[in-house]
């Protein structure tokens, strides 16, 4: 990313906020088909997806606004969160997962993360 626009973090934001969504779908799935052979540190590493990219770039370039901040923060949650769902979808304890994926600490979380990334696509458009 050498160059960072309106557009392009507009792009990043909207990708951001599907990818994520697709993530708790993937676990959501993996927990009620008993998929077990999740990789779980993987979940962890919120800085290898797209949104952990650009949040990169602009701590990089010295431009973490007050929103990028926080977007930073929630965006790391969620990965942890993420990553304690695929252990307990690894360890089999399937309905735990579930239940966390709906009410628990990944589903607010999530809401949190997209509630936040659409603000910031609202402030920087």
């Amino acid at each position: 990313m050498t160059q960072m626009t309106v557009l392009n973090t507009a792009e990043i934001i909207n990708n951001s906020i599907v990818a994520h969504y697709v993530l708790g779908h993937q676990l959501r799935a993996a927990a009620i088909d008993g998929n077990r052979s999740l990789p779980v540190r993987a979940y962890k590493n919120a800085e290898k997806c797209g949104l952990g990219k650009l949040i990169s770039f602009l701590k990089d370039n010295a431009q973490m606004t007050t929103r990028a901040k926080e977007v930073d923060a929630l965006h790391v949650d969620l990965h942890d969160a993420a990553c304690g769902v695929a252990a307990l979808i690894a360890t089999g304890n399937f309905d735990a997962a579930i239940d966390e994926l709906a009410t628990g600490y990944y589903a607010d979380a999530a809401a949190a993360l997209t509630k936040a990334l659409s603000h910031w696509k609202v402030e920087i458009s």
